[in-house]
């Protein structure tokens, strides 16, 4: 089993280091757009943002998810070439319909939406870069599945390089600006779409294989129904700030939920990626359950103390990122909120491998459905008074409302140890360091940088004192260290 955990964790961070690319991106091209455009026009971007992951979700109509459940079912490989081919070419015609449906809708719109004038430049760009970005997921997909975590990361990197280079282009040499951005997504996605094709080629076959492809929809279409309603419901956040603030409190709350968003990519999408894929490979042997539990309760440490060091130094972060704008430092409140939230959601993340391996997806669609008709409520209710915070605090509520139910139903369909009194009692020893870290006198930067550390420190004795670390786990680690460093 030890051997099974470190294969886990070496894929994941693997996949950690491309989401970290993907992160440190950001670092750069964020001070490079606040350099050209202003805190309403960010506010532009973060909606365009929100528009982007609702054509990613609507464009698969579940396919992606029966296909990473359906793949290793197939004999052979000409079977799975056969199944990707024929996954790829029901995505193509989705995702074609999606962006031109969506185009449509933002041309007609946009004043409705964005309370600014767009010109249709940015639009269309956007619109093409979208498609193109969508169009080489799938192979992203494969990469995933046949855990080529090396190979995925490459081509994040590359991707990435693309995107910088481009959007410096337009921006620093062509003064571009709002324009500049989707230019240079366009140019840095189509490039690697076509950089993808003899991938693609390798891995299809030609044939269309409808009624592998009707049971994926079955299996993935009450998924993608509740993932669009999710996404819409969630992503709303943005949308309603806009309409009832402006968008500069829509600029302040994209930048803190990037922050906290970096524990979903880097932590929590690195550890499920490298995981999932084994998860099902792996669902009917023995001692799989047992595994199960001791993920879970790895991912519960790691996730945590992630998310305590994000939240610890986030005023560190946004500064850097901003290139010290006072106006971006009043997001930093809001971060800890967030981050409450990320947690949950990994964790229901985590608990829905089981009920997808008993295919139970119209069950996983009612909870995420409703917890998202909580999250827009909320924002209706708390977003009009205290802007930002407030959707924060219904993200929060409505996070907490789903992982509750998930552990519910996970724990009636395959129960397992999830110890709730030691979890609860780290989560309440995360939150008092996490209220201490926030009001830490104004000291010296090094003085301040050593009392945070202090608190992780604090908190990795304190994942020993409630059980999510044990004596011979410690000595595993250290194994590995010495080996490491003797090599």
């Amino acid at each position: 089993m030890q051997s099974q955990t470190r294969f886990i964790f070496r894929q994941g961070i693997i996949y950690g280091i491309g989401n970290i690319i993907v992160k440190l991106s950001g670092v750069i091209l964020i001070p490079l757009y606040l350099r050209y455009i202003d805190e309403s026009e960010y506010g532009v971007v973060t909606l365009f943002e929100t528009i982007f992951q609702f054509i990613l979700i609507l464009s698969g109509w579940g396919v992606k998810g029966g296909f990473m459940r359906w793949y290793h079912d197939m004999d052979g490989d000409r079977e799975k070439k056969k199944l990707f081919f024929t996954t790829y070419s029901f995505n193509f015609i989705t995702t074609l319909l999606t962006v031109l449906v969506v185009g449509f809708v933002i041309f007609r719109f946009s004043d409705e939406v964005f309370h600014y004038d767009l010109s249709p430049t940015i639009i269309l760009s956007f619109i093409s870069a979208s498609f193109f970005r969508l169009m080489f997921d799938m192979p992203h997909y494969l990469l995933k599945i046949e855990q080529k975590a090396v190979a995925q990361t490459w081509w994040v990197f590359l991707n990435v390089v693309l995107l910088i280079g481009a959007t410096f282009y337009f921006l620093e040499v062509k003064k571009m600006g709002l324009e500049g951005i989707y230019l240079g997504q366009l140019v840095a996605h189509s490039v690697t779409f076509l950089m993808f094709i003899p991938l693609m080629i390798r891995n299809s076959v030609l044939g269309f294989n409808r009624p592998v492809l009707k049971e994926m929809l079955h299996y993935g279409l009450p998924l993608a129904v509740s993932n669009i309603l999710t996404t819409v419901l969630t992503l709303s956040d943005r949308h309603i700030i806009n309409q009832y603030q402006n968008l500069g409190e829509v600029a302040g709350y994209g930048m803190a939920f990037k922050v906290s968003n970096l524990v979903q990519m880097v932590i929590v999408a690195s550890f499920i990626t490298g995981y999932t894929n084994y998860y099902f490979k792996t669902m009917n042997e023995p001692d799989s359950r047992r595994f199960y539990e001791k993920i879970v309760r790895y991912f519960m440490v790691v996730i945590s103390f992630g998310g305590l060091g994000i939240v610890l130094f986030s005023p560190e972060i946004i500064y850097v990122v901003s290139m010290g704008s006072a106006f971006f430092q009043t997001s930093v409140v809001i971060v800890p909120v967030l981050m409450t939230g990320m947690i949950f959601s990994g964790m229901r993340q985590i608990f829905t491998l089981p009920l997808n391996k008993h295919k139970r997806t119209r069950r996983i669609s009612l909870i995420l459905i409703l917890s998202a008709i909580i999250n827009l409520v909320g924002n209706f209710i708390l977003v009009p008074s205290i802007g930002k915070m407030g959707a924060s605090v219904s993200t929060l509520i409505a996070q907490f409302f789903a992982v509750a139910w998930f552990f519910i139903e996970v724990r009636k369909t395959e129960p397992f140890r999830f110890s709730l009194p030691s979890n609860f009692a780290l989560l309440v020893i995360w939150g008092v360091l996490v209220y201490t870290g926030m009001h830490l006198p104004h000291w010296s930067f090094l003085s301040v940088l050593l009392l945070k550390v202090t608190l992780l420190l604090f908190f990795a004795g304190a994942l020993f004192v409630t059980g999510h670390i044990n004596q011979e786990e410690f000595t595993e680690l250290k194994r590995i260290y010495r080996k490491v460093r003797g090599n």
